[in-house]
Protein backbone atom coordinates (compact mmCIF):
# COMPACT_ATOMS: atom_id res chain seq x y z
CA UNK A 1 0.00 0.00 0.00
CA UNK A 2 0.82 3.36 -0.90
CA UNK A 3 1.05 6.04 2.18
CA UNK A 4 2.14 9.16 2.78
CA UNK A 5 2.79 10.33 5.76
CA UNK A 6 2.67 14.12 7.39
CA UNK A 7 4.51 14.89 10.79
CA UNK A 8 6.54 17.10 12.94
CA UNK A 9 9.07 14.83 12.99
CA UNK A 10 12.41 16.20 11.05
CA UNK A 11 14.09 13.19 11.05
CA UNK A 12 13.39 9.10 11.10
CA UNK A 13 15.36 6.79 12.95
CA UNK A 14 14.65 3.70 14.73
CA UNK A 15 16.70 4.86 17.21
CA UNK A 16 14.75 8.19 18.51
CA UNK A 17 12.26 7.96 21.42
CA UNK A 18 9.44 9.82 19.20
CA UNK A 19 6.55 7.80 17.79
CA UNK A 20 6.61 9.27 14.13
CA UNK A 21 10.40 9.19 13.89
CA UNK A 22 10.26 5.29 13.73
CA UNK A 23 6.74 4.80 12.46
CA UNK A 24 7.09 5.39 8.72
CA UNK A 25 10.77 3.06 8.75
CA UNK A 26 7.81 0.28 10.64
CA UNK A 27 5.49 0.57 8.20
CA UNK A 28 7.85 0.63 5.43
CA UNK A 29 9.14 -3.15 6.85
CA UNK A 30 5.98 -4.44 6.67
CA UNK A 31 5.74 -3.58 3.02
CA UNK A 32 3.89 -0.18 2.68
CA UNK A 33 5.83 2.23 -0.18
CA UNK A 34 5.94 5.75 2.78
CA UNK A 35 6.30 9.01 1.01
CA UNK A 36 7.41 10.85 4.34
CA UNK A 37 6.81 14.18 4.36
CA UNK A 38 8.75 16.14 6.93
CA UNK A 39 7.89 19.65 8.84
CA UNK A 40 10.77 20.87 6.29
CA UNK A 41 8.85 19.88 3.39
CA UNK A 42 5.58 20.52 4.74
CA UNK A 43 4.83 23.67 1.78
CA UNK A 44 5.80 20.43 -0.77
CA UNK A 45 2.91 18.07 0.50
CA UNK A 46 -0.48 18.87 -1.83
CA UNK A 47 2.36 18.27 -5.01
CA UNK A 48 4.50 15.22 -3.63
CA UNK A 49 0.69 13.93 -3.00
CA UNK A 50 -0.90 14.82 -6.22
CA UNK A 51 2.85 12.95 -7.45
CA UNK A 52 3.13 9.64 -5.28
CA UNK A 53 -0.86 9.33 -5.70
CA UNK A 54 -1.04 7.80 -2.24
CA UNK A 55 -4.10 5.04 -1.12
CA UNK A 56 -3.89 6.66 2.34
CA UNK A 57 -2.61 9.93 3.92
CA UNK A 58 -1.37 9.62 7.27
CA UNK A 59 -1.05 12.71 9.52
CA UNK A 60 0.12 13.18 13.37
CA UNK A 61 0.39 16.42 14.91
CA UNK A 62 -1.67 19.95 14.94
CA UNK A 63 -0.43 19.93 11.06
CA UNK A 64 -3.01 16.81 9.92
CA UNK A 65 -5.31 19.87 10.20
CA UNK A 66 -3.96 20.86 6.61
CA UNK A 67 -5.02 17.46 5.18
CA UNK A 68 -8.50 17.34 6.93
CA UNK A 69 -8.88 20.43 5.36
CA UNK A 70 -8.00 19.60 1.84
CA UNK A 71 -10.21 15.97 2.04
CA UNK A 72 -13.11 18.47 3.24
CA UNK A 73 -12.08 20.68 0.06
CA UNK A 74 -12.26 17.58 -1.88
CA UNK A 75 -8.80 18.17 -2.88
CA UNK A 76 -7.92 14.78 -1.08
CA UNK A 77 -9.36 11.70 -2.69
CA UNK A 78 -7.89 8.89 -0.89
CA UNK A 79 -8.83 8.26 3.46
CA UNK A 80 -7.07 10.07 5.67
CA UNK A 81 -5.61 8.87 9.03
CA UNK A 82 -4.78 10.94 11.95
CA UNK A 83 -2.79 9.61 14.80
CA UNK A 84 -3.67 11.73 18.00
CA UNK A 85 -0.56 11.94 19.79
CA UNK A 86 -1.02 14.67 22.13
CA UNK A 87 -2.83 17.38 23.99
CA UNK A 88 -1.86 19.93 21.60
CA UNK A 89 -3.63 22.62 23.14
CA UNK A 90 -1.41 22.12 26.25
CA UNK A 91 1.43 21.32 24.58
CA UNK A 92 1.47 24.01 22.24
CA UNK A 93 3.80 27.11 23.50
CA UNK A 94 2.47 30.18 25.08
CA UNK A 95 2.56 32.11 22.15
CA UNK A 96 -0.15 30.53 20.08
CA UNK A 97 -3.76 30.57 20.58
CA UNK A 98 -5.01 27.95 23.13
CA UNK A 99 -8.52 28.53 21.83
CA UNK A 100 -8.04 28.07 18.38
CA UNK A 101 -5.57 25.27 18.81
CA UNK A 102 -8.71 23.35 20.29
CA UNK A 103 -10.29 24.47 16.95
CA UNK A 104 -8.08 22.98 14.95
CA UNK A 105 -7.78 19.97 17.07
CA UNK A 106 -11.67 18.97 17.01
CA UNK A 107 -11.42 20.13 13.14
CA UNK A 108 -9.02 17.13 12.62
CA UNK A 109 -10.15 14.56 14.32
CA UNK A 110 -13.59 14.76 13.11
CA UNK A 111 -12.93 15.34 9.96
CA UNK A 112 -10.86 12.30 9.81
CA UNK A 113 -11.65 9.18 8.20
CA UNK A 114 -9.74 6.89 10.73
CA UNK A 115 -8.40 8.07 14.10
CA UNK A 116 -6.03 6.23 16.25
CA UNK A 117 -4.34 7.40 19.53
CA UNK A 118 -1.72 6.21 22.44
CA UNK A 119 -3.96 7.86 25.13
CA UNK A 120 -6.86 6.42 26.61
CA UNK A 121 -8.26 9.88 27.88
CA UNK A 122 -8.06 11.09 24.30
CA UNK A 123 -10.16 7.56 23.53
CA UNK A 124 -12.27 9.20 26.62
CA UNK A 125 -12.55 12.58 24.65
CA UNK A 126 -13.47 11.28 21.24
CA UNK A 127 -16.26 9.13 22.37
CA UNK A 128 -17.59 12.14 23.68
CA UNK A 129 -17.73 13.74 20.59
CA UNK A 130 -19.15 10.84 19.06
CA UNK A 131 -15.83 9.76 17.44
CA UNK A 132 -14.95 6.46 16.39
CA UNK A 133 -11.28 5.99 17.79
CA UNK A 134 -8.94 2.91 17.79
CA UNK A 135 -6.15 2.81 20.67
CA UNK A 136 -2.31 1.76 20.56
CA UNK A 137 0.19 1.86 22.73
CA UNK A 138 3.89 2.96 22.59
CA UNK A 139 6.54 0.71 22.07
CA UNK A 140 9.18 -0.33 23.93
CA UNK A 141 12.80 -1.37 22.35
CA UNK A 142 13.10 -4.97 21.71
CA UNK A 143 17.07 -5.03 23.70
CA UNK A 144 15.11 -3.72 26.75
CA UNK A 145 15.22 -6.88 28.68
CA UNK A 146 19.25 -7.42 28.25
CA UNK A 147 20.42 -3.72 29.49
CA UNK A 148 21.69 -4.44 32.42
CA UNK A 149 21.17 -1.72 35.35
CA UNK A 150 23.61 0.96 36.20
CA UNK A 151 25.32 1.79 39.54
CA UNK A 152 23.29 5.15 41.19
CA UNK A 153 24.34 6.25 44.80
CA UNK A 154 21.74 6.72 47.75
CA UNK A 155 19.74 5.05 50.07
CA UNK A 156 16.56 5.84 48.19
CA UNK A 157 16.53 6.19 44.58
CA UNK A 158 14.22 8.41 42.65
CA UNK A 159 14.74 9.09 38.70
CA UNK A 160 12.76 11.18 36.42
CA UNK A 161 13.79 10.71 32.49
CA UNK A 162 12.58 13.62 30.18
CA UNK A 163 12.91 17.20 29.15
CA UNK A 164 13.62 19.49 32.36
CA UNK A 165 11.54 22.43 32.01
CA UNK A 166 8.65 24.31 33.78
CA UNK A 167 6.25 22.91 31.30
CA UNK A 168 7.30 19.38 32.08
CA UNK A 169 6.99 20.24 36.06
CA UNK A 170 9.94 19.22 36.99
CA UNK A 171 10.30 22.18 39.29
CA UNK A 172 7.91 20.68 41.36
CA UNK A 173 9.74 17.55 41.96
CA UNK A 174 12.87 19.25 42.61
CA UNK A 175 11.26 21.23 45.28
CA UNK A 176 9.77 17.89 46.44
CA UNK A 177 12.70 16.37 47.75
CA UNK A 178 14.31 18.97 49.46
CA UNK A 179 15.59 18.12 52.74
CA UNK A 180 14.23 14.41 52.57
CA UNK A 181 16.76 11.39 52.65
CA UNK A 182 16.52 10.46 48.90
CA UNK A 183 18.74 10.82 45.89
CA UNK A 184 16.96 12.00 42.76
CA UNK A 185 18.63 11.82 39.13
CA UNK A 186 17.07 14.19 36.29
CA UNK A 187 18.06 12.53 32.70
CA UNK A 188 17.46 14.54 29.89
CA UNK A 189 18.46 18.28 28.39
CA UNK A 190 17.71 20.52 30.74
CA UNK A 191 15.46 24.14 28.77
CA UNK A 192 17.66 26.93 28.85
CA UNK A 193 15.00 28.96 31.36
CA UNK A 194 14.99 26.20 33.80
CA UNK A 195 16.45 28.46 36.52
CA UNK A 196 15.10 26.58 39.63
CA UNK A 197 18.39 25.76 41.89
CA UNK A 198 18.62 22.19 43.02
CA UNK A 199 19.27 21.03 45.94
CA UNK A 200 22.61 18.70 47.12
CA UNK A 201 20.62 15.00 47.02
CA UNK A 202 19.61 16.00 43.00
CA UNK A 203 21.75 14.64 40.45
CA UNK A 204 21.95 16.10 36.63
CA UNK A 205 22.82 13.55 34.75
CA UNK A 206 22.37 15.08 31.58
CA UNK A 207 21.58 13.08 27.78
CA UNK A 208 21.28 9.41 27.73
CA UNK A 209 21.11 8.06 24.65
CA UNK A 210 16.94 6.29 24.18
CA UNK A 211 18.72 3.02 23.70
CA UNK A 212 20.79 2.83 27.25
CA UNK A 213 18.29 4.70 29.19
CA UNK A 214 16.77 1.16 30.68
CA UNK A 215 20.34 0.81 32.61
CA UNK A 216 19.20 3.94 34.86
CA UNK A 217 15.91 2.97 34.93
CA UNK A 218 16.31 -0.64 36.34
CA UNK A 219 18.70 1.05 38.67
CA UNK A 220 15.89 3.14 40.39
CA UNK A 221 13.99 2.22 43.56
CA UNK A 222 11.30 4.50 41.76
CA UNK A 223 10.40 6.45 38.63
CA UNK A 224 8.42 9.52 38.94
CA UNK A 225 6.10 11.08 36.18
CA UNK A 226 5.66 14.91 36.45
CA UNK A 227 3.62 15.47 32.93
CA UNK A 228 0.16 15.41 33.10
CA UNK A 229 0.01 13.19 30.71
CA UNK A 230 -0.98 9.56 29.52
CA UNK A 231 0.64 8.63 26.59
CA UNK A 232 4.30 9.25 26.77
CA UNK A 233 7.09 7.02 26.28
CA UNK A 234 8.81 6.59 29.06
CA UNK A 235 5.62 5.51 30.80
CA UNK A 236 5.85 2.21 29.06
CA UNK A 237 9.54 2.62 29.38
CA UNK A 238 8.84 2.64 33.37
CA UNK A 239 6.42 0.14 33.45
CA UNK A 240 8.62 -2.17 31.58
CA UNK A 241 11.44 -1.37 33.99
CA UNK A 242 9.17 -3.21 36.84
CA UNK A 243 9.78 -0.67 39.09
CA UNK A 244 7.67 1.49 41.61
CA UNK A 245 5.68 4.52 39.70
CA UNK A 246 5.35 7.49 41.13
CA UNK A 247 2.92 10.03 39.24
CA UNK A 248 0.69 13.08 39.19
CA UNK A 249 -3.43 12.73 39.48
CA UNK A 250 -5.10 13.47 36.15
CA UNK A 251 -4.53 12.46 32.89
CA UNK A 252 -2.53 9.16 34.30
CA UNK A 253 -5.69 7.79 35.96
CA UNK A 254 -6.77 6.65 32.61
CA UNK A 255 -4.11 4.83 31.93
CA UNK A 256 -2.48 4.00 35.45
CA UNK A 257 -4.46 2.60 38.57
CA UNK A 258 -3.73 4.35 42.19
CA UNK A 259 -1.63 1.97 44.51
CA UNK A 260 -1.86 -1.09 41.91
CA UNK A 261 0.28 0.02 38.93
CA UNK A 262 1.65 3.62 39.88
CA UNK A 263 1.14 5.95 43.02
CA UNK A 264 -0.94 9.06 41.66
CA UNK A 265 -1.17 12.09 44.39
CA UNK A 266 -2.00 16.02 43.80
CA UNK A 267 1.23 16.13 46.14
CA UNK A 268 5.12 14.53 44.87
CA UNK A 269 6.51 15.93 48.48
CA UNK A 270 3.92 13.66 49.94
CA UNK A 271 3.91 10.65 47.71
CA UNK A 272 7.69 10.66 47.95
CA UNK A 273 7.40 10.54 51.92
CA UNK A 274 4.56 7.81 51.74
CA UNK A 275 6.81 5.10 49.37
CA UNK A 276 9.70 6.12 51.49
CA UNK A 277 7.88 4.78 54.22
CA UNK A 278 5.98 1.90 52.70
CA UNK A 279 7.77 -1.24 51.57
CA UNK A 280 4.55 -3.58 51.26
CA UNK A 281 3.54 -0.59 48.95
CA UNK A 282 6.53 -0.40 47.18
CA UNK A 283 6.68 -4.28 46.21
CA UNK A 284 3.10 -4.21 45.37
CA UNK A 285 3.85 -1.37 42.44
CA UNK A 286 6.52 -3.34 41.32
CA UNK A 287 4.38 -6.24 40.81
CA UNK A 288 1.88 -3.73 39.41
CA UNK A 289 4.41 -2.67 36.93
CA UNK A 290 5.97 -6.03 35.90
CA UNK A 291 2.56 -7.37 35.47
CA UNK A 292 1.47 -4.60 32.63
CA UNK A 293 1.21 -5.51 29.43
CA UNK A 294 3.89 -4.13 26.99
CA UNK A 295 4.51 -4.11 22.80
CA UNK A 296 7.87 -3.79 21.41
CA UNK A 297 8.49 -1.33 18.51
CA UNK A 298 8.07 -4.06 16.11
CA UNK A 299 4.49 -5.44 17.21
CA UNK A 300 3.27 -1.54 17.37
CA UNK A 301 3.91 -1.55 13.80
CA UNK A 302 2.63 -4.50 12.72
CA UNK A 303 -0.37 -3.97 14.62
CA UNK A 304 -0.65 -0.38 12.76
CA UNK A 305 -0.21 -1.52 9.66
CA UNK A 306 -2.49 -4.34 9.90
CA UNK A 307 -5.36 -2.17 11.04
CA UNK A 308 -4.63 0.65 8.70
CA UNK A 309 -4.73 -2.25 5.88
CA UNK A 310 -7.73 -3.62 6.70
CA UNK A 311 -9.61 -0.45 7.13
CA UNK A 312 -8.78 0.67 3.82
CA UNK A 313 -9.68 -2.63 2.18
CA UNK A 314 -12.92 -2.29 3.71
CA UNK A 315 -13.40 1.42 2.23
CA UNK A 316 -12.18 0.03 -0.98
CA UNK A 317 -15.17 -2.42 -0.69
CA UNK A 318 -17.50 -0.35 -0.47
Amino acid sequence: MRMQVIAHNTKYSEYSPYRWDRMPLLLERNGHKIDHVLKRDWKNFYSRYRKFKPDVVISAGIIGFFPALLKKLGMIKVPIVHDWADDYSDIMPKKYNRTLVSLLEKFTVMNTDIVTTQSMYRVAKARRWGKAIKFFPQGINSNFPKKKPVKLIGRFKLLYAGTISYNKRVDRLVEAVKNLDCDLYLIGERDKEFKTHPASNVHMVGKVRNDNLPRYLKAADVLVLTMDADSTLKMYEYLKAGKPILGIRGKLNYALKHKKTAYLTGDLREGIKTLMGDKRLLKALAKGSRGFKTFTWEQVGKMYSDYITEKIQKTRGK
